[in-house]
């Protein structure tokens, strides 16, 4: 009875996915607001320990991107041209769950406003994050 007891245990915990199971690597379709209306896009987040790498995919052009990851806290930066200039682009967020993200993105300090984010592809193997 004590082993079954001790299996049942180990086999519940490890069926509680962890914390660090979450990882924001993959392929996110992700919407913001803007002072012309809702935007959609895509980010394509590759994660390094700490650090965040990627695309921003819109229909005016790809970005680089880079960025931090602190358990559930993400933060990404690039930058898009706005009527011929650089406009440097923030993003806060944080991880919801497995498959979403909810935050805020600064337009160049001069506009803040909401950032949302769901996963759109299969969540990469471990071996791939």
């Amino acid at each position: 009875m004590r082993r079954f007891l001790i299996a049942l245990a180990l086999a519940a915990f490890a069926a509680v996915p962890s914390a660090r199971a979450q990882s924001a690597a993959g392929e996110w379709d992700a919407m913001i607001n803007t002072p012309g209306g809702p935007r959609s896009f895509k980010v394509i987040l590759q994660v390094k320990g700490d650090s965040l790498a990627g695309t921003v995919k819109r229909a005016a052009g790809d970005s680089p991107l880079a960025g931090t990851v602190k358990g559930n806290d993400i933060t990404f930066w690039y930058t898009i041209d706005y009527g011929g200039s650089p406009l440097g682009m923030t993003v806060t967020a944080k991880l919801a769950g497995d498959d979403e993200m909810k935050g805020t993105i600064d337009m160049g300090g001069n506009a803040t406003d909401v950032f949302a984010a769901k996963r759109s592809a299969p969540k990469p193997p471990p071996g791939e994050r």
